[in-house]
């Protein structure tokens, strides 16, 4: 008898893309299962449709997720890993980090064919702390505003304004969306000028974690170099707490069992950007992200305190 599984999945044009690709790869894994895809709004949903500048909370993309697994209404949830708080909720796990996405940062513009091309004094819309910190550091003549809404919205804000020089958004999202070469200038920002959001690119899978059948189905969906990369950026961006700052980037990358992490975090009361690296064995993805955080506190003369991420 075929049992039935139900996938969570936020309402986005960009989230409907990912929840379809993991349906696609469980159907391709097993025919003991049907699966259908149950797809919900979230609180961040709204408030990126609003364009409010204040975020209402940590976890505004995935909470509601969350409550539709612990009651049971759907059984698992597909997330982008950068949303995702670091500290789950008692009774649920990631079950699966799969394959990634190129987690690099681009530059999006009408005219501009990259950031280095802008006039002096050009207006950039940025609607990240941590993409505005570290380009305002390759070019402090920059102005910025902000924008906000899914990239859809982003896109055709930036073709209604072309007093903007241009933006900067995931190159996950946009390759997955296709919209890559859509009448705009793209140009790839290298990890050593910016580093992107923790677990960007990734995309998690969650679920109960006393559903031992369908966490042994998720795990062959399981990339093991894209789980140690996240499992180190988040233990950083955990490892950062609250208190003195603003924004934080952080990129992992496993060859060979071998982990070389990077991360930054622009310091308010210092108004600068501290930067290092860390590097290990990949089962040590933990306490190496870990570590990088508290090597780059210490010499920003910052020390951790509790609480969760930032961007």
């Amino acid at each position: 008898m075929t049992r039935s599984l139900i996938i969570g999945s936020r309402r986005s044009g960009l989230a409907r893309i990912q929840a379809e690709r993991v349906k696609s790869a469980l159907e391709g894994l097993s025919t003991e299962w049907s699966f259908a895809i149950s797809f919900l709004e979230t609180s961040g949903d709204r408030w990126s449709e609003r364009g409010e500048s204040t975020l209402p909370g940590k976890g505004i993309f995935t909470k509601e997720l969350e409550s539709a697994l612990l009651r049971r209404e759907i059984d698992i949830a597909v997330h982008s890993m950068k949303d995702l708080a670091t500290e789950l909720p008692d009774g649920l796990r990631i079950a699966a980090v799969s394959l990634r996405e190129d987690a690099r940062d681009v530059w999006v513009s009408r005219s501009f064919p990259d950031w280095d091309a802008l006039p002096p004094g050009s207006t950039v819309a940025i609607g990240s702390p941590r993409r505005m910190r570290q380009l305002h550091g390759l070019r402090s003549d920059l102005s910025f505003c902000e924008i906000r809404g899914n990239v859809d919205t982003r896109l055709r804000k930036l073709e209604a304004n072309p007093n903007w020089g241009g933006t900067v958004l995931a190159a996950a999202g946009l390759k997955r969306l296709g919209v890559l070469g859509r009448g705009f200038c793209f140009a790839f920002f290298p990890f050593e000028a910016m580093l992107p959001a923790p677990g960007q690119g990734a995309l998690g899978i969650e679920t109960r974690g006393e559903d031992e059948e369908i966490g042994n189905l998720l795990r062959r969906l399981h990339d093991d170099a894209a789980g140690w990369e996240v499992t180190a950026e988040r233990a950083f961006l955990r490892s950062l707490g609250g208190g003195c700052r603003s924004a934080v980037g952080a990129k992992a990358s496993v060859q060979r069992r071998e982990l070389v992490m990077d991360g930054v975090i622009w310091v308010e009361t210092a108004g600068r950007n501290y930067r290092g690296r860390a590097t290990g064995r990949a089962e040590d993805a933990e306490a190496i992200g870990k570590a990088l955080a508290e090597e780059i506190l210490n010499e920003a003369g910052c020390m951790p305190k509790s609480g969760g991420g930032i961007e």
